[in-house]
């Protein structure tokens, strides 16, 4: 009341009609009386009025307080010729009464400057002016037409709109709506619901607001904002489908933390509740709310554990939400991560990490690992690598580098580097791995040119799929400064690169598009064009370097069981042993519905890529596999520069791989051979680390 603001006069009357509502009408006349005062004393008549004319609707009044209204409105308007005829009209001429104060304020609402309604087909309009001797009002309507109409007649067909009432703003306050789609969206809602009796549809939001205050062309994006703030707003209860909302307006604001707790009594499980808190947390701007949301946080979580009826997931989410906050549940996080993760036969369950709400919670988990699994925790993790889910799976392979167990991987890369489809980011991830050097000391690492090898057939691969999916393009942008950025993938296998292995990056780059990444496709033809220009003038690729898997009709079939064994048996029986567990009942602590519904998932994804794989199959029987080079369908000898030990091997498809005599002409140590010719050296990994070879002998076996 020291210095109060005129532009506030609506929230300090707002304040007198909440005690009045709560029975304190006297505490609301002094604080009416005083702030009357303070405002008019600093000549905010207007301010001051509105105050005074709202505090007398409420009762918040006394004698003396209904003679200093009557003062300001003669104060006021006295000057106005219609004054005259509206205090007489009033009864305000006679004796100043609360109601004949509220009648002045009623009738002063049809002169000039105030817009009226016309229910009946007339609309809205501006009273433009008030004519003494004819007590008639003209009024400008937002049709274009001007009218004069006796009072009488205004005052028994037309309503008086209040200046904060959404039609009237239309016409005279457009920058302040304009400016509160842009700051304050769910407040246009709150104007737009009072225009229907309080409740409104999506549909009659966007009729009231588009494109009157919210451009055609802007509402995409007022109408996502707004669909937001309204489910934080107060005043507001959002009810219908998250596509076709219908806001309602609430007699009296909902506190937070008391919505809080009115929505945690309608949530099915304790996830649900979980992420309630956390959106109520993310809403709270003081710290006394915060501290009540944490309060009701703390004793939900505690209730979940006793219980022990929700799921480790969603236990977990909550021990989680708390520790982010500083607080600490009476069971440890890593003990409930454990319980999540482990199977009962000891093995790890991985994907069970995405069962977390959130990816922050998911991230907090990561950091748990060591407490969680124990001493052993990085060879578990490292294992089971490819069954990380992608949200983490970067996450766990740089805790496994911060705590310098990163080698650990290493194994992985041989098994992952022919399907780059399959695990494109783990692929990545690895050849990160190679850049940063943590593989230097570990025996049976592949060379650099190997390493590139594998990395342009993963960006090959990206670049088809980048257009349809962004997290594909995304990591392409990373795989692109990893080969020709600072780490020097790229450079490191172009240096003293053989003809041959130049040849075959030469060919993935054919086969990746004209839009593969220029940076990447420059640096290969400089060396080209300083080493072995005659490359691209060569005709034809081999045909195991096109975009197809080549079998031998024995590893088709395999294959082809493989599916058949999936599609007819596992998935169905997979089917019937998710309906036994649904029949156990409540499925959030169901662990048999929870293993049923992961293997549907791994069944289902495995299904899918076979049927790919078979679709894009081509047997190396119908191929022309050359004599006198490695290839896909040939026996090759390799001899050891070093010791001259000798070493058999077929080179055949990925289904063809049934002993320790056969590999897979996708893998790395096949990559390394293909299109060598008899006499022509080149390095290997064996089981003992990697190897100096020379082709000794090449034989066609399809």
């Amino acid at each position: 009341m020291s210095a109060p603001r005129a532009e506030d006069a609506g929230r300090y009357a707002a304040v007198v009609e909440q005690l009045c509502e709560h029975d304190m009408a006297s505490r609301a006349l002094g604080l009416a009386s005083a702030m009357i005062e303070a405002l008019a004393a600093q000549g905010s008549t207007d301010a001051a009025l509105e105050v005074g004319f709202r505090s007398l609707r409420r009762n918040a009044h006394n004698d003396a307080l209904t003679r200093k209204v009557a003062g300001l409105i003669e104060k006021r308007y006295g000057a106005e010729e219609w004054f005259a005829v509206l205090q007489a009209r009033s009864g305000l001429a006679a004796a100043a009464t609360v109601h004949s104060v509220l009648e002045f304020d009623r009738l002063r609402r049809f002169t000039k400057g105030f817009v009226v309604y016309h229910a009946a087909g007339w609309g809205e309009g501006c009273v433009e002016a008030f004519t003494v001797a004819t007590q008639e009002v003209t009024v400008a309507f937002v049709s274009g037409r001007r009218e004069s109409f006796p009072l009488d007649t205004l005052l028994s067909r037309f309503k008086s709109l209040d200046p904060n009432d959404l039609r009237a703003m239309k016409l005279q306050r457009m920058d302040q709506l304009r400016l509160e789609a842009e700051r304050e969206p769910s407040a246009l809602i709150r104007r737009a619901a009072a225009l229907y009796r309080g409740t409104i549809t999506s549909q009659q939001v966007k009729n009231e607001l588009s494109p009157a205050v919210v451009p055609e062309k802007d509402w995409a994006n007022y109408w996502k904002r707004a669909k937001t703030a309204a489910t934080k707003d107060p005043w507001l209860r959002v009810e219908g489908s998250a596509a076709r909302p219908t806001f309602v307006l609430r007699e009296k604001p909902v506190g937070l933390v008391e919505e809080a707790t009115a929505v945690l009594g309608h949530q099915n499980d304790l996830g649900q509740r979980v992420a309630a808190l956390r959106d109520y947390l993310a809403r709270g701007t003081d710290e006394e709310s915060r501290a009540q949301i944490l309060g009701l946080a703390a004793k939900t979580v505690e209730q979940a554990i006793e219980e022990k009826k929700a799921s480790h997931a969603h236990i977990l989410d909550g021990i989680l939400l708390l520790e982010e906050q500083g607080l600490r549940a009476s069971v440890p996080a890593a003990l409930e991560l454990r319980a999540l993760l482990v199977k009962e036969d000891g093995g790890l369950r991985p994907s069970a990490l995405d069962r977390l709400a959130t990816q922050a919670s998911r991230e907090h988990a990561i950091e748990l690992l060591p407490q969680a699994l124990g001493e052993n925790w990085a060879e578990q993790c490292a294992v089971t690598l490819p069954e990380w889910p992608s949200t983490v799976l970067e996450r766990v392979v740089d805790k496994l580098a911060e705590h310098g167990r990163g080698a650990l991987c290493l194994p992985l890369w041989d098994r992952i580097a022919p399907y780059p489809k399959r695990f494109p980011l783990l692929l990545y991830l690895l050849g990160r791995l190679h850049g940063d050097g943590v593989f230097d000391a570990s025996e049976g690492r592949p060379g650099p040119v190997a390493v590139g090898r594998v990395l342009l057939h993963l960006g090959r691969t990206l670049n088809e799929d980048r257009k349809k999916n962004p997290v594909h393009a995304r990591l392409l942008g990373r795989l692109t400064s990893l080969l020709s950025g600072k780490r020097g993938i790229l450079h490191r296998s172009l240096d003293g690169i053989s003809r041959e292995d130049l040849t075959h990056y030469v060919g993935i780059l054919r086969r990746a598009g004209e839009d593969f990444p220029q940076e990447i496709v420059d640096m290969i033809d400089r060396v080209v064009a300083d080493h072995f220009p005659d490359i691209l003038a060569r005709a034809e690729l081999p045909f195991w370097e096109r975009d197809h898997t080549y079998t031998t009709r024995d590893g088709l079939r395999r294959v082809k069981e493989a599916y058949r064994v999936l599609v007819e048996e596992k998935i169905p029986a997979n089917s019937k042993a998710i309906g036994v567990a649904a029949s156990h009942g409540d499925l959030s602590e169901n662990s048999e519905w929870e293993s049923a519904m992961e293997e549907q998932r791994n069944l289902t994804s495995r299904a899918a890529d076979l049927d790919q794989l078979i679709r894009n199959a081509r047997l190396l029987e119908d191929q022309d596999v050359p004599h006198d080079r490695v290839a896909p369908g040939t026996k090759v000898v390799l001899a050891e520069e070093t010791g001259g030990r000798e070493h058999a091997y077929r080179v055949l498809g990925p289904w063809d791989v049934t002993d320790d005599h056969t590999v897979n002409y996708l893998a790395p140590i096949a990559q390394g051979l293909l299109g060598k010719r008899v006499g022509e050296s080149a390095e290997i990994t064996t089981a003992e680390g990697p190897a100096r070879v020379r082709v000794a002998s090449i034989e066609r076996i399809v």
